[in-house]
């Protein structure tokens, strides 16, 4: 598949784009700065044993489901992202999760919360980029992302995975959204009071 037919060049309005192919790239979604200032706010809840060890997706990682940090991530860019797929949107909840080296992640597409989602590497210590498979119409693209980069993507909808992580680090940011006016407006804050509450739905 040529990726170029599903690249969004930092402009917004690409809805038709989203709608046709199941996803969209949005080429530094995030600012390399910002991503730099919320890998080492990362680092510091390391160091105070705020992740433990494990997940319930990925045998070789850390992970935390709504930060502080991503949390306020989430919010800040609801309407950047709303703006680009040309569709207004209800934020449910952001995770974060750290891969290790031997890192995979199986084929699957996600819960109602994430009908429309954002998936962004803020850091990695890897000798090449490690690509996201994305499976539409039946067919398979190979997405790279630059830091910052954001595949944004019909995650209930769009089968996802990773073959074993090689390099050593990688973290990397989900935000999760549903639309305004869809089906699963419900899971506004993914039926949480509120943003930033740490019962992050697990079903």
């Amino acid at each position: 598949m040529n990726l170029s037919e599903g690249i969004v060049p930092n402009s917004p309005n690409c809805g038709h784009l989203f709608e046709e192919n199941g996803y969209v790239i949005f080429k530094q979604f995030i600012p390399r700065i910002m991503c730099d200032y919320i890998s080492e706010n990362i680092k510091v809840l390391e160091a105070n044993s705020y992740f433990e060890y494990g997940d319930p997706q990925v045998e070789k990682a850390f992970s935390a489901a709504a930060p502080t940090v991503t949390e306020t991530l989430l919010d800040v860019m609801t309407p950047t992202l709303s703006k680009t797929i040309n569709c207004e949107l209800y934020p449910t909840y952001s995770y974060l999760r750290i891969y290790l080296k031997g890192a995979n992640l199986e084929k699957h597409q996600d819960r109602p919360s994430c009908e429309v989602s954002a998936t962004v590497p803020l850091s990695y210590d890897s000798p090449h980029i490690w690509p996201l498979y994305i499976e539409t119409a039946n067919k398979i693209a190979a997405v790279e992302l630059e830091l910052g980069d954001a595949l944004i993507y019909k995650g209930i909808e769009v089968p996802h995975w990773r073959e074993a992580f090689e390099g050593e680090r990688q973290v990397q940011v989900f935000l999760h959204y549903v639309k305004k006016n869809g089906d699963y407006r419900e899971y506004k804050f993914d039926k949480r009071p509120g943003l930033g509450h740490q019962t992050v739905r697990q079903e």
